[in-house]
């Protein structure tokens, strides 16, 4: 594996050890941050890890821990791909130490199992005050990881990963990693898009590897948080009388007025919250399709969804969140395993790795499996409160009521 930390001998400069990989990095004159590291098997497979919005915090919950650690044991992975949201920002804080503590507890369960991994941020990660460049100094103290800032000219991780045939001498599979970004001004919605200056990033580095290898596209994935708007496209305007029904869901921010269903573009997985895209396509989606290499897109942000469905040629997969800080759903959080075959790298096999399946433990009682922890926090911190100011409320209304009884009955006896 290529060092990406400390035995480098360089330091990012914020004084924790690791150097900050900005430049683009090449393998026999592809542009690939493996630097030709990530290679099929034997047996022909190159197994993926999708782990998404473990999103917790510098005391992390021990169900987010167990769900990753067994994550990792089931999937028996090539590469972990972390999908954004590694850690809640907003909870944290603009406190440098607390925030790395909050990420050492995600990656070191990582580092334990020995195994290659990159990463994309998410909308929170950087929410806290910690800004993207800083934390991507402690992901790259980790020799096993392969992140780097990369050239976009926007945001902070945009970068690829060729994967190799077997022996090593041609590149069969192409994974994106893209910084899907945070939030946009009040008027253009909700949560950022991908921006003109990385899709350009993108077709020229497409159209480099192209030609390196002959003319012949690579067949390649892309990995980013925030779901690209096409999803309501794919998805189907249902009538608002089906609301409450498994898979239906009531569109967001632009989508906002209708109800939607999964329909016959789909083919698995379950659709238990609206997907929240940004309200503005800059075009990502269209690039990717007309480029022509891209097989499929894995999402998350949207902790509950799990659905892989095919939209004009691009799958578009969701991952459902392994987090317990924040909410989620139950026995049914967890990571997505894909498994690529070196006969036949246009086509993967994917499946979720739920917590009801691969932890053996139960679930946490106190609600957090759905609710998430921090909502507990405060239910039990304040609940109590509310209940003891209800009581007071109750029992003085009682008592303005018996001395307006009383009134009555003194005013009654004076023959008013």
């Amino acid at each position: 594996m290529p060092s990406c930390g400390p035995d480098s001998g360089n330091t990012d400069g914020n004084g924790f050890g690791g150097q900050t990989v900005t430049e683009e990095k090449m393998f026999q004159g592809f542009p690939d941050a493996g630097q030709g590291t990530l290679r099929f098997r034997k047996n022909g497979e190159f197994r993926l890890l999708v782990v998404t919005d473990t999103q917790d915090i510098d005391r992390p919950q021990e169900a987010t821990l167990a769900m990753l650690d067994a994550e990792l044991d089931a999937a028996d992975a090539d590469l972990v791909l972390l999908l954004g949201d590694q850690i809640h920002g907003p909870a944290i804080g603009h406190d440098e130490e607390k925030t790395r503590t909050a990420l050492a507890a995600i990656l070191d369960i990582i580092a334990q199992h020995h195994v290659p991994f990159a990463a994309v941020f998410g909308n929170h990660d950087d929410e806290g005050g910690v800004s993207k460049e800083t934390q991507l100094g402690w992901y790259q103290s980790y020799p096993d990881c392969l992140m780097v800032k990369g050239s976009a000219g926007y945001g902070v991780g945009n970068y690829n990963m060729l994967v190799w045939s077997e022996d090593g001498t041609k590149p069969l599979a192409n994974l994106w990693m893209i910084d899907s970004g945070t939030y946009c001004p009040k008027q253009d919605g909700t949560y950022d898009w991908v921006h003109e200056e990385q899709i350009k990033w993108y077709e020229e580095t497409s159209r480099r590897i192209a030609d390196r290898n002959g003319g012949a596209k690579v067949p390649a994935y892309v990995f980013q948080h925030i779901i690209v708007p096409e999803i309501y496209d794919l998805l189907t305007v249902t009538d608002a009388s089906a609301k409450g029904q498994s898979n239906v869901v009531r569109g967001f921010g632009t989508w906002d007025r209708n109800y939607y269903r999964m329909g016959e573009g789909f083919r698995a997985g379950n659709l238990r919250e609206c997907p929240c895209p940004p309200d503005h396509n800059g075009g990502e989606f269209e690039a990717m399709k007309e480029m022509g290499d891209v097989r499929a897109m894995f999402f998350g942000h949207d902790h509950t969804n799990d659905f892989v469905g095919t939209y004009e040629g691009i799958d578009l997969v969701n991952t459902d969140g392994t987090g317990f800080f924040l909410y989620g759903p139950g026995g049914d959080h967890g990571g997505r395993l894909i498994i690529l075959h070196e006969d036949d790298p246009s086509h993967y096999e994917t499946n979720m790795l739920y917590w009801k399946d691969v932890v053996k433990a139960p679930l946490p009682t106190d609600g957090s499996a759905t609710n998430g922890a921090v909502y507990m926090f405060y239910t039990r911190r304040y609940l109590p409160l509310l209940l003891l100011a209800g009581a007071g409320v109750t029992a003085g209304t009682l008592t303005m009521r018996r001395r307006s009884q009383r009134k009555q009955e003194k005013g009654s006896g004076n023959g008013k």
